[in-house]
């Protein structure tokens, strides 16, 4: 592994276990194997570290569900599954530490916390948004905004109840992901359907010019 990925590695660990104040760079830099200049040379400061770990967990999560909205298959199979997948990333015990190490890290260093954001759930909610255009132009949800439309499924997805549960460490208090993830699709696509009952349109009746995929 090269020095960055090693820092990364050690870093994580070293977060996870001690929190990011008792965490020293001397402590990442021996844990990596690499000089403390080393260390500088890949990284300004200990919070640039925290950031590409957050960074790199996050790429990890968005390139599954990414998959996912590649797919052209059954409008909420995909949901259903791309749903699934950032769930399980919330609800990690790995994200859940980091998440509340961030937390704490907003009142001391907002500007950090900006960077974690767009690293983050913002990069996240763009290629949601992508998806809900692409449905949307082939007539298989209503015409809309799409971020809004990103917003309102990311929020049932992950919702307060989980945010709160993840932030006091109280996952038991949630209810079984199958169900929710269910729920919160059918409710998404009950809002977003094209047509008047709230059903979604047969296969084959949804077709603009430009299909799913995005080519015409």
């Amino acid at each position: 592994m090269d020095h960055r990925t090693r820092i990364l590695d050690a870093a994580a660990e070293l977060f996870l276990k001690n929190g990011f104040e008792q965490s020293s760079t001397a402590e990442i830099a021996k844990g990596a194997k690499v000089s403390k200049r080393e260390l500088y040379t890949q990284f300004a400061s200990k919070g640039a570290i925290l950031a590409a770990v957050i960074s790199r967990l996050q790429e990890g999560i968005q390139s599954q569900v990414n998959t996912r909205w590649r797919s052209r298959g059954d409008l909420r199979t995909v949901l259903t599954e791309a749903g699934t997948a950032i769930l399980e990333f919330v609800r990690s015990e790995e994200f859940g530490k980091l998440f509340r190490i961030v937390a704490a890290e907003t009142f001391r260093d907002p500007i950090s916390a900006r960077n974690f954001y767009l690293l983050g759930p913002g990069a996240g909610r763009k290629d949601t948004a992508a998806f809900m255009k692409r449905y949307m132009l082939a007539g298989a949800l209503r015409k809309s905004d799409p971020l809004r439309a990103a917003d309102d499924f990311l929020d049932l997805i992950i919702s307060a109840r989980h945010l709160t549960a993840l932030v006091l460490g109280q996952d038991h208090e949630v209810p079984k992901m199958r169900v929710h993830v269910k729920h919160a699709v059918e409710m998404f696509l009950r809002f977003y359907s094209p047509q008047p009952d709230g059903k979604l349109p047969r296969a084959g009746k949804s077709r603009s010019k430009r299909d799913v995929s995005g080519t015409r």
